[in-house]
């Protein structure tokens, strides 16, 4: 969207403004101070430094996808019941709601020498890196330990389970929230839809790994069993995805942010604060980093602003469509579309039919996948061609039309269409909400009178609030998990989860409305 701006004489324009505060703080890094490791900040990167600092998200979709497609099977194989496996699904979202937050919370707070980020991502990074391990080998470590009953065995599988997912869910927060800060204002967007394009090829190469059988290869020798073999393809593909975030660009510490003007990052705040000056007008105070107390941090959580609410109100909404999708597509296809049976005997009709439709709809996922991928290179234009405001309310009503053509017709052409919506969708409430929680923190604005940003007297933590997207997918995840279950026992089939799916995503589209978009 074209932005008209008034050209005040003998004040230079905002991008002239912008290029020199960055140039002054990058001269000032690499030369005065020889700080040679900071000045990367204040430059423009290129797509391929995008890319490896990306890379993390990468080994993250890698294990959504691969969750998605093992872990029931992996809880089945043990000897749960159909409902106790779905309870099972409900561990994560419990313990993302209480503890993402408050990890997000302390990054902000964080001193290290090494930043206040990156820290953290190592620490959540090696969870998830045991996790991983844990999740499908549960049967072989509760043996090696003398833990043999199917009690204990669930156990650890699901603390393999929650301690992976929680890791993976607050980690996504965290890399968005460190790649936008170590990238200058320009290179958010594009950094976010890099994220969505590479993204959407992990989660690609997750459901890949799980088409391939493993045991006829000579690789499979090696492993105990098909799962086994997936998930170590998964362990190296996140472990090369960590060192590599890690690694890409350094953090400044907040000390030295709060000794240094000159080496904090150039926020729309800063810029303004500048323009401010070059008129003469008064400016804002800017202090160095947004870092809360975990009072404070407590605080903003129950007083947020109304923009934030709608925001997290919309993420809510927008999950609640999207996880239906993700966690019963393969058995609504295999039953609804292909008309097979699970329960069937392993030589029947019905039960091949049912093993077609699982791999059909492990294609369909993958498309899924490419589609969110193929999207995410188009998404940064089409925000400036049309607004954000009907980027995004298009992307939610993309998955809701979606939804009710696949619930009405049961066609395998009907199905891949809709697939490549909801990958739309995808790309879309993960890009725009933190390009949003973005905008609201560099204006240090949360409401606009007049068509004039109004300037927040509360100190809120940038980390805090891009965590409350996690907390929201955590949340949605929990209702899913508890309700969802019974809701397919209530109606007796899996098409009422694409229409519940759909009607979720309509309420989604209608709350994107009234979200707070700040010209953007």
């Amino acid at each position: 969207m074209e932005d008209t701006k008034v050209m005040v004489p003998g004040v230079p324009s905002d991008e002239d403004v912008l290029e020199g505060m960055l140039s002054r703080r990058f001269q000032y890094a690499k030369g005065v101070l020889g700080h040679s490791t900071y000045h990367d900040t204040f430059r423009t990167k290129t797509r391929w430094e995008l890319v490896r600092l990306s890379l993390l998200i990468v080994g993250i979709e890698c294990t959504y996808a691969t969750e998605t497609a093992f872990v029931a099977p992996i809880l089945l194989g043990i000897g749960l019941p159909h409902t106790v496996m779905t309870m099972m699904w409900a561990m994560p979202p419990i313990v993302g709601v209480l503890f993402v937050p408050v990890v997000a919370s302390a990054s902000d707070r964080l001193r290290s020498k090494w930043g206040r980020r990156r820290p953290v991502l190592l620490a959540l990074g090696v969870a998830m890196l045991l996790g991983m391990m844990l999740l499908p080998h549960g049967r072989l470590v509760g043996e090696a330990i003398g833990l043999r009953t199917v009690a204990w065995v669930a156990t650890l599988t699901t603390i393999g389970l929650t301690t992976t997912d929680f890791s993976a869910e607050a980690s996504n927060g965290l890399c968005r929230t460190y790649a936008m800060e170590v990238c200058t204002i320009g290179d958010q967007a594009r950094v976010l839809s890099t994220m969505m394009l590479i993204g959407g090829l992990g989660g690609s190469l997750g459901y890949l790994f799980g088409a391939v059988d493993w045991s006829a290869l000579p690789i499979g020798e090696y492993f105990t069993s098909n799962e086994s073999a997936v998930f170590t393809a998964n362990w190296i593909v996140l472990l090369v995805g960590l060192l590599s975030t890690l690694t890409s660009f350094p953090e400044i510490p907040l000390p030295v942010q709060e000794r240094d003007e000159l080496l904090r990052p150039v926020t729309h705040r800063a810029l303004q604060n500048e323009l401010r000056r070059l008129r003469g007008d008064e400016i804002q105070t800017e202090l160095g980093g947004d870092s809360i107390g975990f009072r404070q941090f407590v605080r903003n959580t129950i007083r947020m602003p109304r923009s934030m609410k709608i925001l997290c109100a919309t993420q809510f909404l927008s999950h609640m469509g999207y996880l239906p999708y993700c966690l019963y597509f393969t058995d609504f296809v295999a039953s609804a579309v292909f008309h097979g049976d699970v329960q069937a005997p392993p030589e029947s009709a019905a039960f091949v039919r049912y093993e077609e439709g699982l791999r059909f709809a492990c294609f369909g996922m993958a498309l899924f996948a490419a589609g969110a991928s193929l999207y995410s290179l188009v998404i940064e234009r089409a925000i400036k061609r049309v607004g954000a405001r009907a980027v995004y309310v298009g992307g939610l009503m993309a998955h809701c039309v979606g939804m009710l053509a696949m619930g009405f017709l049961h066609h395998w052409a009907v199905v891949l269409l809709c697939c490549s919506l909801t990958g739309i969708m995808y790309a879309t409430i993960y890009s725009i909400p933190f390009l949003l929680i973005s905008q609201y923190h560099s204006k240090n604005s949360f409401a606009m009178v007049d068509g004039k940003c109004v300037e927040s007297t509360e100190p809120r933590g940038f980390g805090a609030d891009v965590s409350m997207m996690s907390s929201v997918l955590c949340l949605a995840q929990l209702i899913v998990s508890l309700v969802m279950g019974a809701l397919i026992d209530a109606v007796g089939t899996t098409t009422v989860i694409i229409f519940a799916a759909s009607g979720c995503s309509l309420l989604a589209a209608c709350s994107a409305m009234a979200v707070l978009y700040m010209e953007l």
